[in-house]
């Protein structure tokens, strides 16, 4: 074989096989989302895989565009493979949301493509699920957005407190800018949104500097951003820094480090001294809601309009503990979602146990995305979450059930001359149970065996001698207990065994 159909074999990096183990693993999380959103009233939709350029380019913000896959089609248009859902979800409301009550809550979860760097719980294809709450400015939708997305991790197998949602207000952060002076507000947001990205950025290169290699320096750049990022007073994963001897000398140095290096891309866009001084110590102001709201209102001299979205803000929480989730629920001002659309609440979930850096879910509010593309004012809430990092999560943590086959029970025909009665034994027993049937000409023990390596439970055998008095022997492969059974109670006594 030579090297470039071996590198072929291998598939793109970025983009993943899945084999039946790996996608069983995959559709467990994917129905989750599928049942928790039905539970909740939402409706499924789905758009197309292609979109045009512009569409990306002029909603999203250049951030995003940097990370599409692009083609042009032989009418010379310009497309895009979608990067993200909440840009095709605006088309299609512009369009028709006229036919619709309000609100309407829809889902979908289609394949995303970003051209990212591939790295744990981040791929360049994934599947993501959307949720949407389009038609009502309440807060009550956003607390019920966090709900669903909420519910859907616990599950999937996180407990209360290994995931965290944290949330903010683009409004909140909007406001102080301006009152800072700042004129470039989307570049600074998103340097707000990247302060992890940074603080990465120069521990990899500062590894680099001390002759560590390049691999290894992405992998322990990794860690510390993991680390700060879940605990950036270093009051709880701090051990974890000290499990590797080059990381030991970033324990008592990191919070120096992450500072300076925020306020250095803080003063590369234009801010004075003061004013980065001044946006640091404002996003690091975290705390439970009630905590941040007394904060904010303590430390700063607020107008009106910063008020208002601290009111905002205290009424969300009224209505995160009504539906009990405010106990996951932190308020931080560094949340900024880089996205350019999102108006008003802004929140991600993480997992707190160390395991994935990357958030595993984030949302917001986008008011004014339909009414941009001339569909009216449709203020809009809503979540993505790929199912990438809450998968590596739950693997991490052990959390993932074995893989079964889908089939709970398998047919035997012990003779050619029997198959035409298993085969309708099997179309019976199908109507009620995945059903696995090998007509081949196998012999028994081939067949037994072929049931033991899928470990199917119960393997129902047909022998000419047992169809004289109408029965089958019905066989548990774990317990070994054989039985005779009368071919019309077979399925009455397969469902009392595999109900047990």
């Amino acid at each position: 074989m030579d090297s470039e159909l071996k590198e072929i074999l291998k598939g793109i990096k970025g983009f993943r096989d899945f084999y039946p183990e790996d996608y069983a693993e995959i559709n467990k999380i994917l129905n989750i989302m599928r049942e928790v959103s039905t539970k909740f009233g939402f409706e499924e939709y789905e758009g197309p895989s292609l979109e045009y350029a512009k569409l990306i380019e002029h909603k999203s913000g250049q951030e995003l565009y940097d990370e599409i896959y692009s083609l042009e089609d032989r009418e010379k248009r310009r497309l895009v493979l979608r990067p993200e859902q909440t840009p095709t979800l605006a088309r299609l409301i512009a369009n028709q949301h006229q036919r619709y009550p309000k609100p309407m809550r829809w889902y979908s979860i289609p394949r995303i493509f970003r051209d990212e760097t591939p790295q744990r719980g981040r791929v360049k294809e994934h599947f993501q699920f959307n949720a949407d709450i389009i038609g009502v400015d309440h807060v009550g939708a956003d607390a019920e957005i966090i709900a669903l997305t909420t519910q859907i991790i616990k599950l999937a197998g996180l407990k209360k407190d290994e995931f965290v949602c944290t949330i903010n207000s683009r409004e909140l952060v909007q406001n102080y800018l301006n009152n800072l002076g700042v004129e470039n507000l989307p570049d600074v947001i998103r340097a707000i949104d990247s302060r992890e990205k940074h603080v990465q950025s120069y521990i990899k290169q500062d590894l680099i500097n001390k002759k560590i290699e390049k691999e290894k320096a992405d992998d322990l750049s990794m860690i510390v951003r993991t680390v700060w990022m879940q605990d950036p007073k270093l009051e709880k994963f701090s051990s974890i820094l000290q499990k590797d001897s080059d990381l030991v000398p970033y324990v008592d140095s990191l919070k120096d480090i992450a500072e300076n290096v925020i306020k250095k891309s803080f003063k590369e866009l234009g801010l004075t001294d003061l004013q980065s001084d001044q946006l640091y110590a404002f996003s690091n102001i975290r705390g439970n809601p009630k905590a941040f709201i007394e904060q904010m209102q303590n430390e700063f001299d607020l107008d009106e309009a910063t008020k208002e979205v601290l009111d905002k803000m205290n009424e969300l929480a009224v209505y995160l503990k009504m539906f009990g989730v405010i106990d996951t629920c932190i308020y931080d001002a560094s949340i900024a979602r880089g996205l350019d659309y999102y108006t008003g609440i802004v929140f991600e979930f993480y997992d707190t146990t160390g395991s994935v850096v990357r958030a595993i879910a984030g949302g917001g509010r986008y008011d004014q995305l339909v009414e941009s593309f001339g569909g009216g004012k449709i203020p809009s809430t809503g979540i993505g979450m790929g199912e990438t990092v809450l998968y590596s999560i739950l693997k991490e943590q052990g959390k993932l059930e074995k893989y079964k086959h889908p089939a709970m029970v398998y047919v035997v025909p012990m003779t050619k001359d029997v198959t035409n009665i298993a085969t309708e034994i099997v179309s019976t027993l199908r109507d009620n149970f995945a059903t696995l049937f090998n007509p081949f000409g196998w012999n028994r023990k081939k067949q037994l065996q072929d049931a033991v390596n899928r470990n199917i439970p119960y393997v129902v055998i047909v022998g000419k001698r047992d169809l004289e008095n109408k029965t089958v022997t019905l066989k548990n492969l774990e317990t070994r207990e054989e039985s005779l059974v009368l071919i019309s109670d077979l399925t009455k006594e397969l469902k009392k065994r595999i109900t047990q």
